[in-house]
């Protein structure tokens, strides 16, 4: 079975619980230490087995770790670990998942080879806004809820809002149109870049 490692926390000594997203479950498995066992670490991709206990949890057995191009990239490492984070805590009550969230680290990963870490991240973002049918139109803002004329701000979840009600400097209509209706970054300079992914890093 494969599986992306969303967190990792020390039980007694060196020994791990770990969550770990499959394509249709997000397992929390126990992971006994030893000599043999591979480095694991969250945001790794792993195949493994899923071993039956009596207890309440299971074990974590025969981890073998799947690389990526991006592994040793400290700078990509670092925002993708954060953006597994967010998805962790986004996933934190859940157990099955429609596949699209592993589908999409897949996808992460390939993509990271090759572009930039956080215009990769923030199309993936609102991908997933949108899959969950989050993502709302630009024309409005949504805590006013009356129409935006100009320069469009972005809350956490990037709801759209006039700059005057959350006092932020907003961003060109036509630059997140097309974000959001064809998930590119390509407008952007590397400056809204940043402000985009600062509110990423608020929350899913």
């Amino acid at each position: 079975m494969k599986g992306f490692i969303l967190h990792t926390a020390k039980a007694r000594e060196e020994d791990l619980v770990v969550r770990i997203l499959t394509k249709d479950k997000v397992l929390t498995l126990y992971r006994f230490y030893g000599a043999r066992h591979s480095y694991i670490n969250t945001g790794y991709l792993i195949d493994f087995v899923e071993e039956e206990t009596l207890v309440s949890i299971n074990r974590l057995r025969s981890v073998m770790q799947l690389p990526f191009n991006f592994l040793m990239d400290f700078e990509k490492m670092v925002t993708y670990k954060e953006f597994i984070r967010l998805l962790n805590n986004h996933l934190i009550d859940v157990e099955r998942v429609d596949s699209f969230y592993f589908e999409m680290l897949e996808e992460i990963i390939k993509k990271l080879s090759f572009r930039d870490a956080k215009r990769v991240l923030i199309e993936s973002y609102v991908k997933l806004l949108k899959k969950e049918g989050r993502l709302h139109p630009l024309n409005r803002c949504y805590f006013c809820e009356k129409e935006i004329k100009n320069k469009i701000t972005l809350a956490r979840a990037f709801l759209p809002a006039h700059e005057k009600c959350i006092l932020t400097e907003g961003f060109e209509k036509e630059k997140l149109k097309e974000l959001f209706e064809n998930n590119k970054t390509l407008l952007f300079d590397d400056k809204e870049i940043e402000k985009l992914w600062k509110i990423v890093t608020l929350g899913f």
